[in-house]
């Protein structure tokens, strides 16, 4: 058995001491080390998603303040598209209601409203026609009493502004309409239907 002297335990257990006690330092530096490590990363973690938090909550804020901008726009333009496209269209129709203002006075209105109540014959009532025309329409007044060869009376009334005529057999329950007016409208609203000048987004 070795023989230690009182100097050479005291070496021997302060050196076990020391060794023991760094590896327990080296130990709690790392474990230090590594929880110091695990905390900056939930910080950095935290900070980011506080930070994109904030980040989507303002982008959210400024994409509906642009939605709500561009919807505002959309309907300012769409609003002032829809008013241009009407006075444009509105022009047309003002422009061939003049025009058809000016066919009426033409013999070529005489022939065409000749034609239309030869065409509409003897079989299309066998009572009294109410014919309607325009006030004042003295060609188709005159038209309707040398051509009808049935029994018929004559009203002249405001809503026909342009010219033509419409039919009624009471009778029969049935009515024609070959007023020009009605002829404009259906082109009309044929025209505000197919233009190419919709409004669209």
């Amino acid at each position: 058995m070795p023989y230690y002297n009182n100097d050479d335990l005291l070496r021997y257990f302060s050196k076990y001491i020391a060794d023991k006690a760094d590896k327990k330092i080296e130990k709690l530096k790392n474990e230090i080390a590594e929880e110091k490590e695990q905390s900056v990363k939930r910080i950095e973690q935290e900070l980011h998603k506080s930070i994109f938090r904030g980040l989507d909550i303002e982008l959210s804020e400024l994409n509906s303040d642009f939605k709500s901008r561009m919807n505002k726009v959309r309907t300012e333009y769409s609003k002032e598209l829809i008013e241009k496209r009407s006075n444009l269209l509105n022009s047309v129709i003002d422009e061939v209601h003049d025009k058809l203002n000016d066919f009426v006075k033409t013999d070529k209105y005489k022939k065409l409203v000749t034609k239309q109540i030869k065409g509409l014959g003897n079989d299309f009532c066998s009572e009294k026609v109410e014919f309607r025309i325009k006030i004042n329409d003295s060609v188709m007044k005159k038209v309707i009493e040398e051509n009808y060869k049935g029994k018929f009376i004559i009203k002249e009334i405001p809503k026909i502004e342009i010219g033509g005529f419409s039919a009624l057999c009471f009778k029969l329950g049935v009515m024609t309409d070959l007023t020009i007016d009605t002829r404009l409208e259906e082109k009309k609203q044929w025209l505000y239907e197919h233009s190419k000048l919709a409004a669209s987004i």
